[in-house]
């Protein structure tokens, strides 16, 4: 038994695990474990997808995904903005558990121990399947700390230096051991080339994990606002778009300009912009480009895998970090623009679609409420380790949903947003506040789908608030870790959209924190 053990704790114990794990797999697959391309586009609603039921914008490569596998119609962001959806995508973890409730302010970059990653502390889907015999990727953006070398199990990076994107044009980029400037070339197609690269070199002996993350249609300003600078703007200058709202300004946001020495010159530039961009043909031209670039990239990773003959091999997932607003309830940008935040469908409901030819039925849709934190428990669970635990995840396998199947499942997603936490049922959206914040909202889709009407507040539907306020509570009891829960005191990592609100109810010494943890090991 000593013997055993010494052997299991020895470089070879670890070769000889790896090994017996990477076969188990295998066989459930009857052959070689299939590759995993995992494409995450950013800020990308659903509802700019002609799959989805956009008629405005050309995504023919991402529609064909979808007749080739299934898309699932009811897929929902636990926030709105990109570093915390990220998270839970690697962790299977909410907001309240990975700590990351905002995007990481790149002007604090320098501030951030150099080597921070937000989430090293936890199991991540790469490092899992790094350790299980594949060889993972990270092309793309990375937004979860500091980008200088690779991070939570990806092997092979390739990234910007910025977390955020600044400019879709001359970027400097970390391209494994080098950095180098990208000049004339829009990021996205730097992107791409290098995924189609990284397939083309790809030399078969283990199956690869390749996290394809586009910077991606965006929708935010300045990169989204007015003309664009991409080979697909002139194929929409001049359209009419009946797909994108024309609204008046959101009241709230006039609020915010007309309090502006007492809005955060950030919110005030935002909030500014958003105004340029509102009702702007130039604008929409500008977002439907993106969104076909995105799409046109998507279509030549596609095509070198199956140059390659990988392409009846490799599941190929496709989702967003969080959707935008473009026009809805008067509002561009993100769910936070707002004071409090506006967690309507548009900024939450992401596309989510998964092919693998020969084993997932194509042309299906699921009408299956998933949330973010679903997806890596069920891509562990596909590839035959769901006995592995992403520590305290809230996720659930939906792989029989994948194959067609009928069974018992969630009635329920969550989300948050700082000061606002949500649930969504196939009825009802109902977001509660945190104390001194704002009111509660109440959404009957049912009889309003747009989300138009607040009936929180409504004598018919006050045991309706009952029931969703206490599975609400009850949901955040389990899934949070006192230590990152803003609704107990807790902190947040690296950055907060407004501090000041945390100030005023724990104290003038709350901050925000970002700190190097023991990385998890396995």
């Amino acid at each position: 038994m000593t013997y055993f053990k010494n052997i299991m704790n020895s470089d070879i114990g670890t070769v000889l695990l790896t090994l017996f794990l990477f076969v188990g797999s295998a066989q459930a697959f009857a052959g070689k474990a299939p590759n995993i391309l995992f494409i995450l586009t950013d800020n990308q609603a659903a509802t700019l997808l002609g799959t989805y039921g956009n008629s405005d914008i050309r995504t023919p490569h991402m529609d064909r995904l979808a007749r080739e596998g299934i898309q699932f119609n009811r897929s929902f962001a636990v926030n709105s903005l990109c570093s915390p959806t990220r998270a839970t995508l690697m962790t299977g973890l909410m907001p309240s558990q990975h700590g990351i409730h905002s995007w990481l302010d790149d002007e604090l970059l320098d501030t951030w121990p150099k080597t921070w990653s937000a989430v090293a502390e936890f199991r991540t889907l790469p490092l899992t399947l790094k350790n299980r015999g594949f060889q993972t990727a990270l092309i793309g953006k990375w937004h979860l700390g500091q980008p200088w070398k690779p991070s939570i199990g990806y092997q092979h990076w390739i990234t910007f230096t910025d977390g955020h994107t600044v400019d879709f044009w001359d970027n400097t980029v970390i391209d494994n051991d080098k950095t180098y400037k990208v000049q004339n070339k829009h990021i996205v197609d730097f992107f791409t080339e290098k995924a189609v690269e990284y397939i083309q070199q790809y030399d078969g002996e283990k199956p690869f994990y390749l996290q394809l993350n586009y910077d991606g249609p965006y929708t935010n300003p300045p990169t989204n606002m007015g003309p664009a600078r991409n080979r697909f703007y002139k194929e929409y200058e001049g359209k009419d778009f009946p797909s994108f709202p024309r609204t008046a300004y959101h009241p709230n946001l006039v609020e915010q300009l007309i309090d502006s020495a007492n809005t955060s010159p950030f919110f005030v530039n935002k909030l500014r912009q958003g105004l340029a961009m509102h009702n702007d043909p130039a604008t929409m031209a500008n977002v439907a480009s993106q969104n076909t670039l995105v799409d046109d990239g998507i279509g030549k990773v596609m095509a070198a895998l199956k140059d390659k003959g990988l392409d009846k091999n490799t599941i190929v997932v496709l989702t967003s970090d969080q959707g935008n607003f473009y026009g809805q309830h008067g509002l561009w940008q993100h769910a936070i623009v707002t004071k409090p935040a506006s967690m309507y469908e548009t900024a939450m409901h992401v596309p989510l679609i998964v092919r693998h030819t020969g084993l997932i039925p194509a042309g299906q849709e699921s009408d299956a409420l998933i949330g973010q934190y679903d997806v890596p428990v069920t891509l562990l669970d596909y590839l035959g380790f769901g006995d592995v635990e992403l520590q305290n995840s809230p996720g659930k396998s939906f792989v029989p949903l994948l194959k067609g199947e009928q069974i018992k499942w969630q009635d329920a997603v969550f989300a948050e947003q700082e000061e606002t936490r949500v649930i969504r049922t196939a009825r009802y959206s109902y977001w509660k506040r945190l104390r001194t914040t704002g009111e509660n909202i109440l959404f009957d889709l049912e009889n309003d789908p747009g989300e138009d009407n607040n009936v929180a507040g409504a004598p018919e539907y006050a045991e309706i608030v009952i029931a969703l306020d206490k599975k609400l509570e009850e949901f955040f009891s389990v899934y949070s870790s006192k230590e990152y829960d803003l609704w107990r005191g807790g902190v947040a990592k690296g950055s907060v959209d407004r501090p000041e609100v945390y100030r005023k109810l724990y104290g003038e010494d709350w901050r925000a924190k970002a700190e190097i943890k023991p990385e998890f090991k396995e």
